[in-house]
């Protein structure tokens, strides 16, 4: 039995201008099971609040589309699957039908997908964070309809549950910080985790970027398959400036007389309508480089203090000075003349949103976390 996965799928635009290459095709229509993050919704036919977060949609020519090349299995836990509400969700479940995991109820969204092929049971489950709404991650409260909190009390028992039911647990976590070519060392520690709760491998998704893979305890985890098509915007000619935006990962696994084995692909997207397999020596040994940076200690976290300065530095701790400290004359001027004008028109001048959305996400803190730290330990 072989298995497919690959990253991260959305096209705003139609994609019936979309072609696969036929060896990717035949490769991936070789396999029994072929999964992807079905990463943003379908549109419903409703008017939602404005918000200052964009609500990301895909085509709803899609999920046809994804299943003429041979995708059976869609993971639905990710950061934007609830942008267009319950009402896109529920378009967006019917429109997949009965081949979706990592959202629902509470208890869909934290239940195991089954799939028997050759006498053997598959299981999946898919967790994300909890940046966005949409996400379980109410410790008291689970109404409503939502996607698997990745840090959630609940999921080492349902990963314990999950691997008393299946012959095979794959975990496909969507967590971690974007663009960045590594992983956290609190993304290694939990995945790690779910290895040691009785997952058989985990293939991680959300940094819309490669990063490296590690065998662990004989297990594989990949940290991110970056994007196999990602395009949000209205037509195929935008240009992502992101590094590694156009760039995936496909692994195939193998499962043999109760042994599993599995082989790693690049995969490029060109211009938002061509998807192929890239033979590129250079992203064989860019592959390569980032998977030795789990391996070596020492180079791993130069590499991770380095962006933890850059990103911390350059990003994140302007929302913390932002709101609630201004470091320069200029600053507290503007915000005290802001603040006037409001109190007279009689509004709120503060504006937490921002502040909000880094809160509720674990890994921009555990990143300001690091970056402070390595900053205190340099001064």
């Amino acid at each position: 039995m072989k298995l497919f996965f690959c990253g991260d799928f959305c096209s705003k635009p139609s994609t019936r201008s979309i072609t696969v290459s036929d060896e990717l095709r035949q490769l991936i229509q070789s396999c029994d099971i072929k999964v992807v993050n079905f990463e943003v919704p379908l549109k419903p036919d409703v008017t939602m609040p404005p918000q200052r977060r964009e609500r990301f949609y895909q085509n709803d020519d899609t999920p046809d589309f994804l299943r003429n090349i041979g995708f059976n299995v869609f993971s639905l836990a990710n950061n934007h699957t609830f942008d267009w509400g319950i009402d896109g969700f529920e378009k967006t479940k019917t429109a997949l039908g009965d081949t979706t995991f990592g959202a629902g109820s509470y208890e869909e969204a934290f239940t195991v997908k089954v799939m028997t092929v050759l006498g053997l049971k598959i299981g999946f489950l898919g967790f994300t964070f909890a940046a966005y709404t949409g996400v379980f991650d109410d410790v008291l409260h689970h109404e409503g309809l939502g996607c698997a909190y990745i840090n959630d009390l609940k999921v080492n028992h349902t990963i314990m549950k999950a691997k008393k039911e299946v012959d095979y647990l794959f975990i496909l976590p969507h967590d971690g910080i974007e663009y960045i070519d590594i992983p956290m060392p609190e993304t290694i520690a939990r995945y790690r985790d779910f290895i040691d709760y009785g997952a058989d491998g985990v293939i991680g998704s959300h940094p819309h970027c490669p990063q490296g893979w590690e065998i662990y305890k004989g297990k594989p985890i990949f940290y991110s398959l970056g994007n196999f098509l990602f395009n949000s915007k209205e037509n195929y000619d935008y240009r992502a400036t992101r590094p590694h935006w156009y760039e995936g990962l496909g692994v195939i696994l193998n499962i043999d007389d109760r042994n599993m084995t599995w082989d790693v692909i690049s995969t490029k997207n060109v211009g938002n309508l061509f998807i192929d397999i890239d033979h590129n020596e250079k992203r064989i040994a860019h592959n390569e480089k980032l998977c030795n940076y789990i391996h070596d200690k020492e180079a791993y976290m130069e590499c991770f203090n380095q962006i933890c300065t850059k990103q911390v530095y350059g990003k994140e701790m302007k929302i913390i000075d932002y709101t609630f400290h201004s470091s320069t004359l200029g600053e507290c001027t503007k915000l005290l003349m802001k603040d006037w004008i409001f109190k007279i028109i009689g509004k709120d001048f503060t504006n937490d949103y921002p502040l909000m959305r880094l809160l509720t996400h674990d890994g921009r803190k555990n990143l300001m976390k690091h970056a402070i730290k390595h900053n205190i330990k340099n001064q």
